[in-house]
C-alpha cells in the first residue's frame, strides 16, 4: 500500500506542476553557488537582496543568548559566510555595469550595528560577542612604551666600540705585517709572470739591460730562468684547476 501511495503522490505532484506550467507560474529559481554564473544585473541584485535577508534573519536568531555554544558558533560562521557571499555578488554587479554597493558600511544592512570586527575581518554578532575567548581576542595589544632613547643607546658605547683596544698586546700588528709581506710577494710574482708572458724572457732581459746601461738602473729583482718560469706556470695552472674543481 505504501508503494501505491507514493506512486499516486508522485503522479499528483506531476499533475500540479503541469498545471502551474500551463498557468504560466514559473518555478522558483535557486541562487547560483557562484556569482560568476550570473550574467544579468537584475538577477544579481535579486540574489544580493536574498543574501541580505538571510543575514538579517540569522542575526536576529543569534541574539538569543539561551542558545547552546556550538549553535552560536555555527550561526556566527554561517553569517560570516553569507557576508562574504554578499561581497561576491556586489563585485559581480559592478563587473556587469551595475551600481557600486561598496560605498556604504560593511555590516549596516545586516541588522546589527553593534557587530564586532576582529583583526582578520571576522565579525561577531549577538551572543557570539560573549563567547569565551572573544573578548580577549578583541582586546587591543599594549604598545611597547619602553622605547630606547638616544641617551640609553650611548650608554653602551665604550672604547671597544671604536676599536681602541683591538691591539693592546701587539699581536694584530704582527699578523697584519705578515699578511702584507705575503700579498706583496704574490703581487710581484704576478707582475713578473704577466711581463714574461707578454714580452718573453729575452725581451724582458734586453729591456732591463737597456735600462741599466742608459740610466744606471740596478735591478733588485732577479729574473727567473726558463725552467723556473715553466715551473711557476705549471704551479699556477695546478692551483687554478684545484680552485675550480675543489
Amino acid at each position: 500500500m505504501a508503494r501505491n501511495e507514493e506512486k499516486s503522490q508522485s503522479m499528483l505532484n506531476r499533475w500540479l506542476e503541469l498545471q502551474k506550467e500551463e498557468a504560466g507560474v514559473k518555478k522558483p529559481q535557486r541562487r547560483p553557488y557562484m556569482a560568476e554564473l550570473c550574467n544579468n544585473v537584475s538577477d544579481a541584485e535579486k540574489w544580493r537582496m536574498q543574501v541580505i535577508k538571510e543575514i538579517s534573519k540569522h542575526v536576529l536568531h543569534i541574539q538569543n543568548e539561551s542558545l547552546e555554544e556550538h549553535k552560536i558558533r555555527d550561526l556566527n560562521d554561517h553569517i560570516n559566510k553569507l557576508i562574504r557571499e554578499k561581497a561576491h555578488w556586489e563585485h559581480r554587479i559592478v563587473e556587469l555595469g551595475g551600481p557600486n554597493h561598496f560605498s556604504g558600511p560593511a555590516v549596516s544592512e545586516e541588522g546589527d550595528d553593534g557587530a564586532i570586527r576582529a583583526p582578520g575581518g571576522y565579525y561577531y554578532f549577538g551572543a557570539a560577542k560573549n563567547l569565551p575567548g572573544v573578548q580577549d581576542l578583541l582586546k587591543p595589544k599594549k604598545s611597547d612604551d619602553s622605547k630606547r632613547t638616544r641617551y640609553d643607546m650611548y650608554q653602551a658605547i665604550d672604547s671597544d666600540y671604536y676599536g681602541y683596544r683591538d691591539d693592546e698586546d701587539g699581536l694584530l700588528e704582527s699578523l697584519e705585517s705578515q699578511v702584507e709581506q705575503k700579498l706583496k710577494k704574490e703581487a710581484l710574482l704576478d707582475w713578473e709572470l704577466a711581463q714574461i708572458q707578454k714580452y718573453g724572457t729575452t725581451a724582458v732581459e734586453q729591456e732591463v739591460e737597456k735600462m741599466n746601461s742608459t740610466a744606471n738602473f740596478k735591478s733588485h729583482v732577479a729574473l727567473p730562468s726558463d725552467d723556473e718560469i715553466e715551473q711557476l706556470l705549471l704551479k699556477r695552472r695546478k692551483e687554478e684547476i684545484l680552485r675550480k674543481y675543489l
